[in-house]
């Protein structure tokens, strides 16, 4: 088996100069009553996937947020050039739920969302530095389906609400333009 693919995730508050390799998206944090980016002020996320033996891509000015993190669910799968848009959702968890969180998550959360029409790719890492320590990534053929029914209602299964409980320091970001 393959080691788990790296990811380097970077959130600035400019955009960020050319990486070789990495994925660059246009957005800001997520409004969670209409459910739409909010542009002002925009976000770039970067993101480079990388084999556990090499770097990631060096940055020329610090990031608002940053994750250097191992993929968990699936374990090497890297992102899809063919998606609209990128959602992303970090976390912490009350330590003495997370067997239980890294369960729901791995067997019903990420396999429901990967069944979900205009879902390109949904995985998720674990932070080795960066803070929340969890982050999920949807790859979505477009960041509307954030507001859609069959995304509100995949949020919605008992196990989710269960563990929304123990889920603390949460953000939410959306990104809807691809500029590398």
């Amino acid at each position: 088996m393959p080691p788990p693919l790296r990811l380097s995730l970077r959130i600035f508050d400019h955009e960020p100069a050319a990486a070789s390799g990495a994925q660059v998206w246009k957005g800001g944090a997520t409004d969670l009553v209409t459910r739409t980016a909010i542009l002002d002020p925009p976000r770039w996320l970067q993101i480079a996937d990388h084999p556990a033996d090499r770097l990631p891509p060096p940055i020329e000015r610090e990031p608002i947020r940053h994750w250097a993190a191992e993929q968990i669910n699936p374990g090497v799968q890297i992102s899809p050039n063919r998606a609209g848009g990128v959602i992303l959702v970090s976390m912490n968890i009350d330590p003495e739920h997370e067997d239980e969180f890294n369960d729901w998550y791995n067997t019903e959360h990420i396999p429901h969302f990967n069944r979900l029409p205009g879902v390109v790719a949904a995985r998720r890492f674990r932070a080795s530095d960066g803070d929340p320590r969890y982050v999920a990534l949807y790859h979505v053929e477009d960041t509307g389906i954030y507001a859609t029914p069959g995304w509100m209602a995949a949020n919605e299964t008992p196990w989710i609400l269960r563990m929304r409980r123990f889920q603390r320091d949460r953000t939410y970001f959306m990104f809807g333009q691809r500029l590398a």
